[in-house]
């Protein structure tokens, strides 16, 4: 336990009134205000058990994105909707978003997250997004390491540890 006011460990200390407000300080500090109890000894905290041989540990967590949303992914929306003969209006009604953002996903001034994706995505019966190859350089190769960026050394990297 800390005394609130010199932040000095005390083992067991007072509480005060100090400018309305009860604080538990140690003997030195508790002249400041008025001593309204004596505070007991923290009690100690319980040894947590050692996890047993036989006990399996959590898997450990990797966020891994292997999908990002394809180049053509504007003209693929527009195409679809007019074959299914869907106004962007409909399209917008039918995915619960304004019908200027569909303007806007169409005409490439907009890139749309992964929400409203899959609304499309569910909606058109199309595939908007694809598979990122993993540790390829995303089908562009350098010719020397002068041209290499550090996105690529990063890649370079986790294919030579596999």
């Amino acid at each position: 336990m800390q005394c609130e006011i010199c932040e000095k460990e005390i083992k067991q200390g007072k509480r005060i009134r100090l400018e309305g407000s009860i604080v538990v300080v140690c003997e030195e500090c508790s002249r400041y205000g008025e001593v309204v109890a004596e505070t007991e000894p923290p009690e100690p905290k319980p040894v947590i058990a050692e996890r047993k041989a036989g006990v399996e540990k959590r898997p450990e967590f990797n966020l891994d994105i292997t999908e990002e949303l394809v180049d053509d992914y504007a003209e693929l929306i527009k195409s679809r909707r007019e074959s299914l003969g869907m106004k962007q209006e409909e399209l917008a009604k039918r995915i619960n978003e304004p019908s200027s953002l569909i303007h806007r996903i169409e005409s490439k001034r907009f890139e749309p997250g992964p929400d409203v994706v899959k609304k499309i995505q569910l909606v058109l019966g199309i595939k908007l997004m694809e598979r990122t190859g993993s540790g390829e350089l995303g089908g562009m190769k350098a010719k020397s390491l002068d041209e290499l960026t550090l996105g690529d050394l990063a890649i370079i990297k986790k294919k030579q540890k596999e």
